[in-house]
């Protein structure tokens, strides 16, 4: 059994910290770049000379923003499956720690 809670803490820690690594990813650390980023977009879209350009480049967009979604939502699947495994894992300690002998919790004193 201690080899088991030592192996499913081990585990956590490794979904933990991955959690942890893809929710960091996702924060915007420069927000000045993503501003920058907008200005040009939005210049580029200013400057369409005809209809059809600015079609082409909607459409590429959409295909861009669809993509991502997808990416988003595969990204999120795999974090909710870790964190029903990480519960999992913290009901399997909560209700193992009620189950072991309580000669183990007393000290002996003189």
């Amino acid at each position: 059994m201690r080899y088991t809670r030592r192996f499913l803490i081990f585990i956590s820690l490794v979904l933990f910290f991955r959690l942890f690594v893809q929710i960091f990813n996702e924060v915007d650390l420069i927000p000045n770049y993503t501003m920058t980023f907008v200005d040009e977009e939005i210049f580029q879209v200013d400057h369409f000379q005809n209809l059809n350009e600015s079609k082409e480049y909607s459409k590429s967009q959409i295909y861009k923003y669809q993509k991502i979604n997808k990416e988003r939502s595969d990204k999120a699947n795999s974090q909710l499956i870790m964190i029903v495994v990480l519960v999992i894992i913290q009901l399997f300690f909560y209700f193992s720690n009620h189950r072991e002998s309580p000669k183990q919790n007393f000290e002996f004193t003189d």
